[in-house]
């Protein structure tokens, strides 16, 4: 039963915090990406990120649960928060035997991690936090959201790197089709702009080190491009059932029509230059939906501005495609958010459904010099007036994990 609708989302970005405020921005070509605030950049190679800057989470924690939870917990039960308001569902007028919960994260507490290990290292064992455990493991954001709504459906969490949100969404979609659920909250959260996790990435030399502008930093598909830059917060999609939501009189914002899940069994972080997992990714998630590549206008693709993955993603859309991709259009949200991570798939689906809800697209930014290995319209120009009825949200991972998702508008 292909019977999953959206009915509600949420979001925490370094654009907003809520899904207007972070649409108006996209859509104006506005930038998250700045120098790092939160902590003293000066002995890194890389200062700047996406950082979520202009968060308060007092609408939702007391200022003692607030010191006591993490920064990931509480972006994710934030953006969680809205996508209930948006969908109108009290947690009471469910079924709550029927209701769930799944996130994704790639890499939970990261922050509260560094910050007591070296409190252990520096001072002593016995000044680690006693909420050092639960506010570290990568499934507490699901555990804690559940307990606040009182819903004892399924609850669990996905980590799979930058695809952790878009199999989290996946697994709740099954919840409903399957027909166990009715309603499922799902998405996921990131905290990485923190000193171990900047550290690591530059450690690899993933990162882009333009550091005298860092505006202009995250180019995916631009052939100067020179790396992705960390990225912060969370996305939250209300799931129902068809049946569900119209029982309820709720407002339908798209349908999740199909989506599907591969490995490139390849490389730990670097992509098949070949494609060919994307393109059976994408492939798989067509005919799971019951549609082909002609009914897809536009894809809003994961694009990290890193050297061989946009090449090997732009390839495989063109694989899946047959090469007819005229009607097609594509952009990338990270070029102004920067990748935040875990919580990317979640914050792009959520800009994919407004922009089907819109019919419009923002621009990709910073595209100054298009890579002549990509041959697809990246909307460079924007806000970008396109009809279309399907669209398509990548999203890959580090161990090779690709995910697609394909709504139909409502």
């Amino acid at each position: 039963m292909k019977d999953v609708v959206v009915t509600g989302m949420g979001v925490v970005t370094p654009l907003g915090n809520e899904v207007d405020e972070f649409w108006s921005n996209l859509m104006q070509g506005e930038s998250g990406v700045s120098a790092i605030e939160r902590f003293d950049t000066e002995n890194y190679h890389v200062k700047f990120a996406g950082e979520v800057k202009a968060f308060d989470p007092s609408a939702y924690f007391s200022e003692r649960d607030a010191k006591r939870t993490s920064r990931n917990i509480m972006y994710q039960v934030y953006s969680a928060e809205k996508a209930l308001e948006m969908a109108g569902i009290a947690k009471d007028a469910v079924d709550i035997k029927r209701a769930g919960v799944i996130f994704g994260t790639g890499m939970g507490g990261i922050e509260h991690f560094h910050d007591n290990s070296v409190i252990c290292a520096t001072k002593s064992p016995h000044w680690v936090s006693p909420f050092f455990i639960p506010m570290t493991i990568a499934n507490m954001a699901a555990g804690i959201m559940a307990m606040r709504l009182g819903w004892m459906g399924p609850n669990h969490t996905t980590v799979s790197a930058c695809a952790s949100s878009n199999h989290a969404i996946m697994a709740a979609a099954d919840q409903i089709r399957l027909g166990r659920c009715d309603v499922m909250l799902t998405g996921g959260a990131e905290e990485a702009v923190c000193p171990i996790a900047l550290a690591g990435f530059s450690a690899m030399k993933a990162l882009s080190t333009r550091n005298d502008e860092p505006q202009r930093a995250s180019r995916p598909f631009d052939l100067h491009r020179d790396g992705f830059v960390v990225g912060e917060g969370a996305g939250t999609l209300v799931l129902e059932s068809y049946r569900h939501a119209k029982a309820r009189g709720a407002k339908i914002l798209a349908h999740l029509i199909g989506y599907a899940e591969t490995s490139d069994a390849y490389h730990m972080t670097a992509p098949r230059e070949d494609g060919e997992g994307v393109r059976l990714c994408i492939s798989s998630a067509l005919q799971d939906a019951g549609i082909s590549p002609a009914d897809v206008g536009y894809i809003n693709t994961h694009a990290t501005a890193s050297h061989l993955g946009d090449i090997a993603e732009c390839r495989a859309i063109r694989q899946a495609f047959d090469g007819r991709t005229a009607h097609l259009k594509i952009n990338a949200t990270k070029s102004m958010l920067g990748h935040p991570l875990g919580a990317a798939s979640a914050i792009e689906a959520v800009v994919t459904v407004q922009s089907l809800l819109e019919q419009r697209l923002h621009p990709t930014l910073n595209l100054e010099e298009q890579d002549p290995q990509i041959e697809l319209d990246c909307c460079t120009k924007g806000p970008v007036e396109h009809s279309f009825a399907c669209a398509a949200s990548n999203s890959f991972g580090f161990g090779g994990h690709n995910s697609t998702l394909i709504f139909h508008k409502a």
